[in-house]
């Protein structure tokens, strides 16, 4: 009640947009956007991220005030955070990926003048997050930048040009990329320009940016992590990877690229701007214990949106840990064989067998079966099941409001494979992820002037 009464007075104007459609309700199928496929083969596992997590703090079994909270938090240490910039940061990741992701939706339909439109105001409510701290600042400037990079894209691409670039990161290389494509549908013979590029992309791929060391600061490993991130996102069309960011996600863009590139090369005019999407590598779905039975991260979009961004993993204590990872192993070779459409109610079955449990144990459980299952549906394509197992995580309760602007980050997350089914609802519910996200932060500005205020004077 506390957040009803206290962010919706804060945030009226903004509500009064939020769409009429229900949570929990069915998203209506339509035929969406065809970017042309070729069949690829599988690539091996990804490597793991060479920014261990940050360990934090053991979660207790049970605590009355998860069971009873049922608001947002009132001070950033509920939420695992040193201060309230820290807490924003978040909510600000959720902003720029929920407006990426209208941009694209709107480039995927080649109306790139709208693209730029959306682009553009995701960067001007990114930016208009206040944020003074030198370690988070820096953060939203690169989510910002990125925003309005692609935003400029997408206003060019609208008068049929393509702004110019050099250097040898992934945007850039895509910029150049873009321009041959303008000049190959024009019927210039562009297979020097092809050539010349591919040997860019390919010298590329050998090299990056090392990450930071596990003694690092945590504000460096946020800013490599965000600059990798946004180097690496496809500005026209929503290919991030289904799980934690790695730089592998990096060399799978690039080799899309240089599928693209040939694709250029051998006289191909059509289709080239969503190209590069349509030769990417398929992930691997792996329906095992290590996908199911590991520490969820509250954050749908790092734990399976594909963002980068360094986290506290909660450590969780299970009265039995082997028992646990046994019992997800089971259910995932299980649910690996079941018929399209069978698994969203065997999660939901399993989900409600935990229901006895502590709720310290049961919130993280119950989200390790059920972002596993979304991840794997994701790969396979079944974007609407992923989503019916998304759904059973709405509304927020307990555990969740202790997580910063999770039902931001649910709704936007709903908003992407929405999207991917091809819903004409998606546009809504990525619209009303950023006002709830925008209504989180009222509501921690006001809490912080309140904490301001009740300081002691010295």
């Amino acid at each position: 009640m506390l957040r009803l009464l206290l962010a919706g007075i804060l945030v009226l104007p903004l509500a009064s947009c939020r769409p009429s459609k229900k949570d929990g309700e069915a998203p209506k199928v339509q035929k969406k956007v065809a970017v042309e496929a070729k069949p690829v083969v599988p690539p091996p596992p990804p490597e793991p991220l060479a920014i261990p997590a940050v360990s934090g703090g053991r979660v207790g079994r049970d605590d009355p005030a998860w069971v009873a909270a049922d608001s947002y938090r009132l001070s950033p240490a509920e939420y695992g955070q040193p201060d309230w910039d820290h807490v924003r940061l978040a909510a600000v990741s959720h902003i720029a990926i929920s407006g990426r992701d209208l941009a694209r939706n709107d480039a995927a339909r080649g109306d790139f003048k709208e693209c730029a439109t959306a682009y553009l105001a995701a960067a001007g409510r990114v930016r208009a997050v206040p944020l003074s701290g030198a370690t988070v600042t820096p953060v939203r400037d690169v989510l910002a930048s990125g925003l309005e990079r692609d935003g400029a894209l997408c206003a060019a691409l609208a008068t049929r040009t393509v702004p110019a670039a050099t250097g040898p990161s992934l945007s850039a290389m895509r910029l150049r990329y873009y321009a041959l494509a303008l000049r190959a549908e024009k019927g210039e013979d562009v297979r020097e320009g092809a050539r010349t590029l591919s040997a860019g992309v390919a010298a590329a791929a050998q090299s990056f940016d090392s990450a930071p060391g596990a003694s690092a600061a945590p504000a460096e490993k946020a800013l490599w992590l965000a600059r990798a991130w946004d180097d690496t996102v496809d500005p026209l069309v929503v290919t991030e990877a289904w799980g934690a960011w790695t730089p592998a996600e990096r060399r799978r863009q690039m080799e899309g690229l240089s599928a693209a590139l040939t694709a250029i090369g051998s006289g191909e005019t059509k289709g080239l701007f969503h190209r590069p999407a349509a030769a990417l590598v398929p992930q691997r779905v792996a329906w095992t214990a290590d996908e199911f039975a590991g520490i969820a991260l509250p954050d749908p979009w790092v734990d399976v949106g594909g963002f980068g961004a360094p986290v506290v993993t909660p450590q969780p204590e299970y009265a039995d840990a082997a028992a646990f990872r046994a019992l997800a192993e089971r259910l995932a070779v299980r649910w690996g064989t079941l018929r399209e459409g069978e698994v969203p109610r065997a999660v939901r079955s399993e989900v409600a067998k935990l229901g006895d449990r502590p709720e310290g144990e049961r919130y993280y459980q119950a989200l390790a079966l059920q972002n596993g299952a979304i991840r794997q549906l994701s790969r396979r394509g079944h974007f609407f099941e992923a989503l019916l197992v998304l759904l059973e995580q709405s509304p927020p309760s307990g555990l969740d409001w202790f997580a910063p602007d999770r039902q931001g980050a649910l709704i936007g997350l709903e908003g992407r494979l929405r999207l991917l089914s091809g819903d004409k609802d998606a546009t809504k519910r990525l619209h009303a992820a950023m006002t709830e996200s925008e209504s989180f932060l009222a509501f921690v500005l006001m809490r912080e002037g309140l904490d301001i205020k009740a300081a002691p004077a010295h």
